[in-house]
């Protein structure tokens, strides 16, 4: 049988420490933007932007508003 040479050092560093479960799970609110991707009709893309300009605020605003009356609604 042929014999293995024990590696020398060890390549992968020292492991990374253990944190407890509840500082992981305590996370505070983004407040940077993300993006969420979705197609609609070219239409409606220009309504609905048209409709943003008109009440002078942007698409996201208006996004955000409509979410929160659905909720409200629903």
């Amino acid at each position: 049988m042929a014999k293995i040479k024990k590696p020398s050092s060890n390549r992968k560093g020292a492991p990374p420490p253990e944190f407890e479960a509840s500082t992981n799970l305590d996370r505070k609110p983004d407040k940077v933007l993300r993006p969420l991707n979705f197609k609609v009709s070219a239409e409606f893309k220009r309504e609905f932007k048209s409709y943003a300009t008109n009440l002078d605020i942007s698409m996201v605003q208006l996004l955000q508003d409509c979410f929160d009356a659905y909720k409200r609604n629903r």
